[in-house]
C-alpha cells in the first residue's frame, strides 16, 4: 500500500504484470510499470485487464496465424517477421529517422534514456509532459548529444542492474566509450559554436554532470557545471529557442539544474561558484521559477539563493575561524530572517505548469524542509550569527535539526517526491550525534536508492550516505579525544577540507 501525505492510498499491485506472467519472471510490482519491462526493452502491459482486438489472427491452436472471417486477408509477404526482430516499444519521441537507424543495443539505450531516467530527472513524471523527452529528437542532428544520451542511459542502465548483481556490468564499458565520444564531439563544437548548435551543448554539458551522478557523484562536475555556466547567458536571446517553444521549456529546465547544482555544489565545496547568479539575480530566479514544476529536488527558488549567498559567506571566511565580523553578521541574519520569512505554502499553489496530480502538501512539506535546512545551513556556515540576541527565532542547531526532521518524516519512504529530499536529510543527518535520527537518515537515503518504488539508484546517493558515515566517524573520534568543538570547527568545515567531494542534490 502506497501512501500520499494527503492520506491518498494507493494499492500495490497483487499479481505479476502480464509480461513477466507470460515470461514466467518474478515481478517487482513497481508503479506506474514494472522496471524489469524497462531494463528489457519492453513496454510494461501493466496489471489491469488486456484490451484484445476482435478477429485478430490465432497465436496457438490450429488457426495459428488465420484471420477471423471479417476481417480481409492480405498477402504474407507484406507482413513483417516479428518473430525474427527484438521486441523494443519506442515511445513517439523517439520516431526521428536518424534515431530509428540505430543499432538495437544503442537503441534500447535511448529507450532506457527516455523512460526512466528522464523520468528520474523530474519531480512528477508525466508521459505527455517531461521536457527531457524532447531533447531526444534533435540528437539525431547533434552527435554529441546522441553520444550523450546513449552514455546516460547506459550508465543508468548499469547501475540499475548492478544495484541488483553486484557485477560490473557490459553496460558501464558502453557507457564510459559513449562518454569519451560525446566528450570529444562536444570539443569540436565549442570551437564552432552556432545559434542552432549552442542550445545542444549547453544540454550536454549539463548532462555531463547528470553522467557524474549517475556515476558516483564525484569526477569532473565542477568544470563542467562551470563551463555551462559560462555559457547560459548566450541562450537569453538565441533565435533557435525563441521559435521553438518546447525546446525552450526543455532547456529552461535543464538550465535549472545546472544553477541548482552550482549553488549546492558550492554550499559543500567551499568554492565561489555564484557570480552568474549574483550579476542576474533576477534571470537565476526567473530560470528557477520557470522550471519549478519540474525539478525534482522540489526546492523554491528563494531558498536556493539563500543557499547560494550563505555559501559564499562561508567561503570567504578563514578555516575554522568565527571571527566575529560585524558585517558578517548581520547579512547572516538578514538571510535568516528572509528564510522564516518566506511563504511556502503560497509558493506551491503558484508554481506555473503545476500537474493537476501532483501531491500538493507533500510539495509544501519538502519545501519547509529545505526552508528549516537553509537556516541550519546559516547557523553552520556563520556560527557567531546564532548567538546574536536580536534572533526571535529558534537558532540552536540541535532544535533546527528536530524541526528538519519534523518535516522530514512527514513524507512517506515510498513517495515519488522522497528524492526531493536528498539534500535536507544529507545536512541534518551529517548534524546530529544522535544514534537513531543517524540511522533513520541512513535508511531514507537507502530508500530512496534502492527500495523507493520509483527508486533512483543514482551513485551519488550511494557516495552520499559514505561521505555523511566519514563525518561521524571524524566528529565521533574528536569527541572521544576531547577536541569535539575546538577552533569553531564544524562537519562543514570538514567537508571542506575533503580532497574528493561528491555532488550532492
Amino acid at each position: 500500500m502506497l501512501a500520499f501525505s494527503d492520506g491518498t492510498r494507493v494499492t500495490t499491485p497483487s499479481r505479476a504484470c502480464h509480461n513477466c506472467r507470460r515470461r514466467r519472471l518474478r515481478c517487482d510490482r513497481s508503479l506506474p510499470s514494472c522496471r524489469k519491462c524497462s531494463l528489457a526493452g519492453k513496454e510494461c502491459l501493466g496489471y489491469g485487464p488486456l484490451l484484445r482486438w476482435a478477429n485478430a489472427p490465432a497465436v496457438r491452436g490450429k488457426l495459428v496465424g488465420r484471420l477471423g472471417a471479417a476481417c480481409p486477408s492480405r498477402p504474407i509477404e507484406d507482413v513483417t517477421d516479428s518473430s525474427k526482430q527484438p521486441f523494443l516499444s519506442i515511445p513517439p519521441a523517439l520516431l526521428d529517422p536518424s534515431i530509428n537507424g540505430l543499432g538495437p543495443k544503442t537503441k534500447q539505450y535511448v529507450h532506457h534514456f527516455a523512460t526512466v531516467v528522464c523520468r528520474d530527472l523530474v519531480s512528477f513524471d508525466q508521459p505527455n509532459d517531461n521536457p527531457f523527452r524532447s531533447i531526444i529528437p534533435p540528437a539525431g542532428a547533434f552527435g554529441f548529444l546522441g553520444a550523450i544520451i546513449v552514455a546516460t542511459g547506459a550508465m543508468n542502465m548499469a547501475a540499475m542492474l548492478g544495484r541488483y548483481d553486484g557485477l560490473r556490468r557490459p553496460e558501464l564499458i558502453d557507457a564510459l566509450v559513449a562518454k569519451d565520444r560525446a566528450m570529444s564531439l562536444l570539443r569540436a563544437a565549442v570551437d564552432d559554436l552556432t545559434p542552432a548548435s549552442l542550445p545542444m551543448v549547453v544540454a550536454a554539458t549539463v548532462f555531463l554532470v547528470n553522467l557524474d551522478l549517475i556515476d558516483s557523484g564525484k569526477g569532473g562536475w565542477q568544470v563542467h557545471i562551470e563551463a555551462a555556466t559560462k555559457l547560459m547567458p548566450s541562450l537569453l536571446h538565441n533565435s533557435i529557442l525563441a521559435s521553438n517553444r518546447s525546446l525552450m521549456r526543455c532547456l529552461d529546465v535543464i538550465t535549472a539544474d545546472c544553477l541548482t547544482y552550482r549553488v549546492l555544489g558550492a554550499a559543500i565545496s567551499g568554492l565561489d561558484l555564484t557570480h552568474w547568479a549574483e550579476e542576474e539575480p533576477a534571470e537565476f530566479l526567473g530560470v528557477l521559477e520557470r522550471a519549478a514544476a519540474y525539478t525534482y529536488h522540489c526546492c523554491p527558488p528563494e531558498i536556493l539563493q539563500i543557499f547560494l549567498l550563505a555559501s559564499k559567506l562561508h567561503s570567504n571566511s578563514k578555516d575554522g575561524e568565527a571571527g566575529a565580523d560585524p558585517d558578517r553578521i548581520n547579512k547572516a541574519l538578514a538571510l535568516l530572517q528572509a528564510a522564516r520569512s518566506f511563504d511556502v505554502v503560497n509558493w506551491v499553489h503558484n508554481i506555473p505548469g503545476l500537474s493537476a496530480h501532483d501531491d500538493l502538501p507533500a510539495r509544501i512539506t519538502i519545501g519547509h524542509a529545505h526552508r528549516a535546512t537553509a537556516c541550519l545551513y546559516i547557523i553552520l556556515a556563520i556560527p557567531e550569527a546564532a548567538d546574536c540576541p536580536s534572533l526571535t527565532s529558534p537558532s540552536h542547531a540541535d532544535v533546527v535539526v528536530q524541526e528538519v526532521l519534523g518535516y522530514l518524516s512527514a513524507v512517506p519512504i515510498d513517495h515519488v517526491h522522497l528524492k526531493g529530499t536528498i539534500w535536507p536529510t544529507f545536512v541534518v543527518g551529517a548534524q546530529t550525534d544522535d544514534p537513531a535520527q543517524r540511522t533513520w537518515c541512513l535508511e531514507r537515503l537507502e530508500a530512496v536508492w534502492t527500495r523507493n518504488p520509483w527508486m533512483c539508484p543514482w551513485g551519488y546517493i550511494r557516495t552520499t550516505i559514505r561521505m555523511m558515515q566519514d563525518l561521524w566517524a571524524i566528529r565521533d573520534s574528536r569527541k572521544a579525544a576531547g577536541e569535539l568543538g575546538s577552533g569553531g570547527r564544524n562537519w562543514l568545515w570538514e567537508l571542506k577540507s575533503m580532497r574528493d567531494k561528491c555532488l550532492i542534490v
